[in-house]
């Protein structure tokens, strides 16, 4: 039991009605997403609880929060100032700031990938604690 946290990558892979053939296929289906995980925290309770209070409306219900470049960005800065609250919670640990410099590494490297441009795709980065 405890906190456990992902940071993902998903990829959407548009329809292309014109040319049904170009469409990725994979197991002889139409391939519609892929999702890549970026990131992997354990008992980091005070990411958690800045995501929750400023990118879900305060609701922890173990969802996915899909994260815009902007709360990305913010969550960066939160970081670098110290600016993340004390979070508390039932078997979620304790975060004791170690944790910094590598979750910044990993908000960053989300950030370049979700802007790499391909064609007939789009990217989204989605956060979701487990607890």
């Amino acid at each position: 039991m405890g906190l456990d946290q992902y940071l993902s990558g998903k990829k959407y892979y548009w329809t292309n009605w014109e040319n049904k053939e170009a469409n990725i296929f994979e197991d002889g289906f139409r391939l519609k997403e892929q999702t890549y995980q970026i990131g992997y925290w354990r008992k980091h309770p005070d990411l958690h609880g800045f995501i929750i209070e400023n990118f879900a409306e305060g609701v922890d219900e173990c969802q996915e929060i899909e994260l815009w470049d902007d709360a990305v960005k913010e969550i960066i800065t939160a970081f670098k100032e110290n600016k993340l609250p004390k979070t508390k919670g039932f078997f979620f640990g304790e975060s004791d700031g170690s944790e910094a410099e590598e979750t910044i590494k990993i908000f960053e490297k989300a950030l370049d990938w979700k802007s790499k441009a391909e064609k007939g795709v789009s990217r989204s980065i989605v956060y979701r604690g487990s607890w």
